[in-house]
């Protein structure tokens, strides 16, 4: 481990168990927290959440068959575990847990979720995250057993996100269709309304089998204005914002009412190419692109030097499988306009970059358009609306668009979803049956220096291939008022059933 990564690692600790420190105290009870995002989610249905944006609902209306503790580690939640063979893995549910609807969260609810989400006519992305199961069986009326065709030891680790997050099975069938707008789980707020695009207000669930939240209410406001939001926390408006503006980052830090975490993120920002027609069905077309980008740019001035470069999927965060080396492209405009030229685009190849409206998605369209122009393409920009994303990306209605990706603590969470060719995140329509074979191979390891191996190989091949333009690691910047005490993630996820604010 390089210096510079056990220093990032060691503040990430520090400030984890700092704010953890925290919650020590008695926690007031009572109130309202009011939290600034950048976007309402699209769907309040996990086995259909895909977007970016429902990071800050998914842990408060829903709660994790396992928990994963801010180390990043599986840690028994609703449920506790046990692998019985290399084919098998046992749950065993607590007792009195209940959904939000006062139904029981036993057993056959489990079953329920887990087969829905497999069901292919469902069409849930949460399907290529759970891996070969063959079977669910109950074995009691609180114990179950998950069984595999092919080992998958990542399983504990997927029932941490958003596989393990199980919906009331009486509300879904109830609910039909509209279920995906009312949301019931099992998590330590409940719905109370939500209004499109204003605001969604979440209660404190009383039967919450943690029990019930110091804080009565959370209100989640949409403020797509980086500026309005940060404005609105210096104001005391917000207690929470989920994005800092890097350029902001000093001011805020020189308030003293005022916070920000700074942890590494263990996901990615990167730009889906389109693999599948032109100009980007030309893999020399993708590779001139990604050497006519200079990251180091990209950092300094899109991101003000927080968090770093990126040139494939895995994190600095994630240390055993990261290599610091990994540097496959370095800016060099000739080579980009020789490969534009041998690919037939002598006189410049035309895209279009799609980003969501806001200033910092500008400002990083609006240098890669600099740069790949004096390399010789010809580039407009598209803004669009941040609800809008996950469907312009799924229809892949583009030629290179933002795809942000908060992470996950395994590498397979970072590439097997993305890079396989029925993956639900394939955005770019990438395929090459090396990467397939090698992910399969990697995600069945239970060996991590032979899967720190292979998806180091990933990286190499994605690379060649130009798959996709990565960017950056970011840096998780979320800003709050000291009064508030909580728990921050470097998913960027909130986690609130601890949270508490001073009076």
């Amino acid at each position: 481990m390089t210096r510079r990564l056990l220093i990032v690692v060691a503040t990430a600790a520090s400030f984890l168990l700092a704010a953890a420190g925290t919650q020590a105290a008695d926690p007031a009870r009572g109130g309202t927290l009011n939290v600034g995002v950048v976007s309402d989610p699209v769907t309040l249905d996990p086995a259909f959440m895909a977007s970016y944006f429902e990071l800050y609902e998914q842990y408060l209306i829903y709660e994790p068959l396992l928990r994963l503790s801010p180390d990043l580690k599986v840690a028994p939640g609703i449920a506790s575990y046990k692998q019985v063979d290399a084919l098998t893995f046992e749950f065993e549910i607590q007792k009195g847990v209940t959904f939000q609807d006062g139904t029981a969260y036993d057993a056959a609810a489990a079953k329920f979720n887990l087969e829905r989400m497999l069901d292919p006519k469902v069409g849930s992305p949460r399907r290529a995250e759970l891996g070969p199961i063959t079977s669910i069986d109950v074995t009691g009326p609180l114990t179950f057993a998950v069984h595999f065709s092919k080992p998958y030891p990542l399983f504990p680790l997927a029932m941490t996100n958003r596989a393990g997050l199980f919906v009331s099975p009486a509300a879904l069938t109830s609910m039909g269709p509209d279920f995906a707008a009312k949301g019931v789980g099992a998590g330590p707020f409940k719905l109370e309304s939500w209004t499109k695009n204003g605001q969604m207000v979440l209660s404190a669930f009383d039967g919450y089998y943690r029990g019930r939240p110091a804080l009565d209410r959370i209100v989640l406001r949409p403020i797509p204005d980086e500026t309005l939001r940060t404005a609105s926390l210096k104001s005391g408006d917000l207690q929470l914002v989920d994005v800092i503006p890097p350029q902001m980052l000093t001011q805020i830090k020189g308030d003293a009412a005022l916070d920000v975490t700074n942890l590494p993120s263990i996901g990615f920002n990167a730009f889906s190419i389109n693999n599948t027609k032109a100009p980007f069905n030309d893999k020399r077309v993708r590779q001139a692109l990604l050497y006519a980008i200079d990251g180091d740019v990209v950092n300094k001035i899109a991101y003000f030097n927080t968090g770093s470069p990126a040139y494939g999927p895995i994190s600095p965060a994630i240390s055993w499988a990261y290599d610091p080396s990994f540097k496959p492209y370095k800016r060099d405009v000739g080579k980009a306009m020789q490969l534009l030229s041998e690919a037939g685009f002598a006189e410049g190849a035309e895209f279009t970059i799609t980003v969501v409206a806001s200033p910092i998605q500008l400002r990083i369209a609006q240098i890669i358009q600099a740069e790949s122009q004096e390399a010789g393409f010809k580039v407009t920009i598209r803004q669009i609306d941040a609800t809008s994303l996950f469907s312009v990306l799924n229809k892949r209605d583009f030629d290179l668009c933002w795809s942000p990706w908060t992470g996950r603590p395994d590498p397979d969470g970072n590439t097997f979803t993305w890079f396989t060719k029925a993956g639900p995140y394939n955005y770019s329509g990438y395929t090459n049956p090396v990467v397939d074979d090698l992910l399969m191979k990697a995600r069945a390891s239970g060996k991590q220096v032979e899967r720190a191996s292979m998806y180091q190989q990933v990286q190499s091949v994605l690379a060649d291939d130009a798959a996709v333009l990565f960017l950056h690691f970011d840096a998780t910047l979320q800003g709050f008022n000291r009064k508030l005490h909580w728990t921050p993630y470097p998913d960027a996820a909130l986690r609130l059933s601890d949270a508490w604010l001073e009076k």
